[in-house]
């Protein structure tokens, strides 16, 4: 089971992200983190295997806590941002600074009908940085 902490300011997204992880298999959200600070702190207490990390955050935004998060914590650390493409300085920076994966967050409501292509992205991508091919072992 993949213990995930997601970092994102918004709560509706938080919830969206948590809607689609309860939804996949081998997942288990573990915490959420309105700033990058509490993020650090969550990571450091509850010991996730990835953290799904917003960019724009009051307090202490995204790219500092990944810096924090790559002393800190052995979670793989995936960046989800409206505000960035693939190839945009800050998706570069995230990288650079050690991000495992930067990609678009998942759309739509929290009800049934979640985009399914943008929750099929992210859980693909925690199964590609765990490793996994697919599947995360328990």
């Amino acid at each position: 089971m993949a213990k995930v902490l997601i970092v994102d300011d918004s709560r509706l997204v938080r919830l969206t992200i948590k809607t689609i992880l309860d939804r996949a298999e081998g997942m288990e959200v573990v915490g959420e983190a309105e700033n990058g600070r509490e993020g650090v702190d969550m990571a450091k207490e509850l010991n996730p295997d990835v953290v799904t990390l917003d960019i724009e955050m009051p307090i202490m935004n995204g790219i500092e806590c990944l810096r924090r998060l790559r002393i800190l914590s052995p979670a793989k650390v995936i960046v989800l941002s409206s505000l960035t493409h693939p190839a945009s300085p800050k998706a570069v920076e995230a990288r650079l600074v050690g991000a495992d994966a930067v990609i678009g967050k998942p759309s739509g409501s929290v009800s049934r009908d979640v985009d399914a292509s943008g929750g099929n992205l992210l859980v693909e991508t925690i199964h590609r940085v765990m490793g996994s091919g697919g599947q995360v072992s328990a």
